[in-house]
């Protein structure tokens, strides 16, 4: 292979040659980059013997950045092992493992897998179906008593949100427990009370619907390719032989049955490469994953080499991470959550050496921000990314906020000032837009006879012009006529613009001309009918994609509900807190990844970040309850809208399986998930930290609302950790001063 110029603590892994590894990784540490050239050695050397090497990873995306780099590592060292290697997801693995003899786990062959978006639309229909069949008056009997109309209405909107996920969550934790909705029937009708008997017939229809489909969905791939492997020597031994070596990349979001399968495939070579940061791990709270499980390997592994080095962010900004890392290891109040973090300093590449160094600002370009509101510090953290970009163009833009509301709010902020921007999150504005502009058009077919329904179509969806005014002089002008005379008098629409030539005229008549053949179409099938509204408007692959997605979910719809309407149609589209839209929009958007650009501004949650880079990173909201750090204070998790012994819904189901697993008193799931949670928090404040790579700006507010400042009971404290990271920070600055 061509001479590459490794760092120090790249050396011994590249040296690798067999046996169990553990790569702990810093942020920056050039995972991809190792995993990658390493396989290709492997390779390059014949290491495999005429096995393959297999590399897992969680996200298609990662699989295709992964094959298309050892491909090019390949072609340039002219290796001819093209066939020798296979990059996957561990579902798909999965998947390969049960097609292979689908009868050792009473599978037909012709089984479909329901992805993340069939389960949304399945599991959506089934708790709609609960309700409608009597289960509502149960759904709201754990929502606290309210006399005022309107704040029944935000509860129950809460809940309904909060509703879904503690579903999802459920039912993934009775699959792994091994617990059918049979088992579970049987057990609850000895009188059991609680949250259960209101998950028990949702579990019921949703697997009822699965087989009647002949889907499996991601966790019952999981649990079917452990148990084919278990049962079956044959196909046992048959992967074993397949793959010499495993790499096993993000393991820190692996969980115990993905370790399983990977642990029992290669039992005979234990060729297994597993590499990861435990101090990434931000999944634990929404899924089954767990860092301890990549902890208990590194502790077990053959060998273990830590990459410790980062050439991503400046020393001042790896210095505060370090920071993040020291406290919470050695100081931490709370001290079971003391291992939150593992302690392991990231240090600078050398200088001089011929790697790619780290980034060197002329200043100390990290600082606190504290404001009296929220809107106070969206508008200036908008404020001071105008000026980063006026007066460095070329520099990416990170804006991170705890929840997908705040990218609305924020987004609308960066709109009014004129700003381009990307949105990370499933109600982003920029990518509803397309399914506002369905809206727009079914609107008008619903109300075809209503002029101004057919200016709005017009104008929200077709007219495209830099003269504003000439514009809204033309939609004036169609106010005149009837929507009849617009669409099928040529004559009129002819002359209503003198200058043919322009832009406005051109796409005004193409609008005229495609909802005059989508009105002509015959509406025999909705989701045809939307897949027809989508060829007429030319879209691109995203948008494509999302059309064909919505008419999935409208032909499902109608398999249950055949009397489905246009007008339902219409106000599911309007619906912007619509869960499978917006699950639609995210998955839509990211199956080929998100990578910053020079010069871009993007929005995200801090979970959304992870893998992602900037040069100005600015970290909103950093309050007591976004962040907390002991477990005295208020939690997310806390639904405030639930009855006080209900208000932690989804430790009491963990409580409630474990009960009627092992007839023991549970062990305080809530107290557990509290713990779990500002674990999780400390280390999405360490991710957001290292996704900087020259400016960060840590923030936080005062008040919510205006209308609450200077009312004690309605302060928000500052995190604990902007505190303490201020402190080094002022620390820090004064060095700097005196230094000058």
């Amino acid at each position: 292979m061509n001479n590459i110029n490794y760092r120090q603590d790249q050396l011994p892994i590249i040296a690798y040659e067999g046996g169990t590894m553990a790569v702990p990784a810093v942020p920056g540490a050039g995972k991809t980059f190792i995993v990658t050239n390493l396989v290709a050695k492997l390779l390059s050397e014949k290491k495999h013997d005429k096995s393959k090497i297999l590399i897992l990873t969680y996200m298609n995306s990662a699989v295709n950045n992964f094959k298309g780099r050892i491909k090019a590592i390949l072609k340039e060292n002219d290796i001819k092992e093209e066939n020798s290697y296979e990059v996957m997801t561990i579902h798909s693995l999965a998947v390969k493992i049960i097609k292979e003899k689908p009868e050792v786990v009473m599978l037909s062959e012709e089984f479909n897998i329901a992805d993340d978006l069939q389960k949304t639309i399945i599991l959506n229909e089934c708790i709609n179906n609960f309700k409608i069949n009597g289960g509502e008056r149960a759904f709201r009997w754990f929502l606290k008593e309210q006399k005022d109309d309107k704040w029944n209405d935000i509860m129950l909107e809460a809940w309904e949100r909060g509703f879904f996920d503690l579903v999802v969550n459920a039912i993934s934790d009775l699959k792994y427990k091994e617990l059918s909705p049979q088992e579970l029937e049987g057990i609850l009708s000895n009188g059991h009370r609680g949250i259960l008997k209101l998950i028990l017939p949702i579990y019921k229809e949703y697997d009822k619907k699965l087989k009647q489909n002949g889907l499996l969905d991601y966790d019952d791939i999981l649990i079917l390719a452990y148990k084919a492997l278990n049962f079956d020597e044959n196909l046992r031994i048959k992967f074993q032989n397949r793959y010499k070596y495993i790499f096993e990349d993000e393991c820190q979001d692996s969980n115990e049955i993905q370790g399983k399968i990977i642990k029992m495939i290669c039992r005979d070579n234990e060729n297994l490469v597993r590499v990861g940061d435990i101090n990434q791990s931000i999944t634990g709270t929404f899924s089954s994953s767990d860092p301890k499980f990549f902890k208990e390997f590194i502790s077990q592994a053959d060998s273990c080499y830590r990459m410790d080095m980062s050439n991503r962010s400046s020393k001042d900004i790896l210095d505060l991470a370090n920071k993040l890392v020291k406290y919470v290891t050695k100081e931490f109040r709370q001290e079971e959550c003391r291992d939150a973090l593992e302690d392991m300093e990231i240090k600078t590449v050398p200088s001089g050496m011929g790697y790619k160094e780290n980034p060197k600002p002329d200043i100390y370009s990290i600082n606190v921000k504290k404001y009296e509101t929220w809107n106070d510090e969206l508008t200036k953290t908008v404020a001071y990314t105008k000026g980063i970009k006026r007066k460095y163009p070329d520099k990416s833009i990170g804006i991170l906020v705890p929840f997908n509301d705040h990218i609305t709010q924020i987004a609308k902020i960066l709109i009014d000032e004129n700003m381009e921007f990307e949105e990370l999150g499933p109600n982003s504005l920029n990518k509803r837009k397309i399914i506002n502009k369905l809206s727009y058009i079914i609107d008008f077919i619903i109300n075809c006879d209503d002029i101004n329904k057919l200016i709005n179509a017009l104008d929200k969806v077709f007219v495209k012009t830099d003269n504003e005014k000439g514009k809204e002089d033309l939609l004036d002008v169609l106010k005149k006529y009837s929507t009849e005379e617009i669409i099928y008098n040529e004559e009129i629409t002819n002359n209503i613009i003198i200058d043919t030539n322009t832009e406005l005229y051109q796409t005004f008549i193409q609008g005229i001309n495609i909802l005059k053949s989508i009105l002509e179409y015959p509406i025999t099938r909705l989701d045809v009918l939307l897949l027809f509204i989508g060829d007429e408007l030319n879209l691109g692959k995203e948008d494509r994609a999302i059309i064909d997605y919505l008419a999935f979910y409208i032909k499902f719809l109608s398999l249950d509900n055949p009397d489905i309407s246009l007008i339902d149609v219409y106000n599911l589209l309007i619906d912007s807190k619509n869960k499978v839209f917006n699950h639609i929009i995210e998955v839509v958007y990211e199956m080929n990844g998100y990578e910053p650009q020079p010069g871009s501004i993007t929005i995200c949650n801090y979970h959304k970040s992870k893998g992602l880079e900037w040069d100005c990173v600015f970290m909103l909201g950093l309050t007591e309850f976004n962040f907390p750090d002991n477990t005295n204070q208020k939690f997310q998790s806390d639904k405030w809208y639930l009855k006080d012994k209900y208000k932690n819904p989804v430790a009491i189901v963990k409580s409630e399986i474990e009960c009627i697993l092992t007839g023991d008193i549970p062990t305080n799931y809530i107290y557990k998930s509290k713990i779990d949670l500002i674990n999780e928090k400390i280390r999405l404040l360490y991710v957001g930290i290292t996704r900087a790579k020259e400016m960060l700006i840590l923030s936080t507010s005062l008040y919510k609302d205006k209308n609450d400042v200077g009312k004690r009971n309605k302060e928000q404290k500052p995190s604990l950790y902007i505190n303490e990271l201020e402190k080094y920070i002022n620390m820090r600055k004064k060095e700097v001063n005196i230094n000058e």
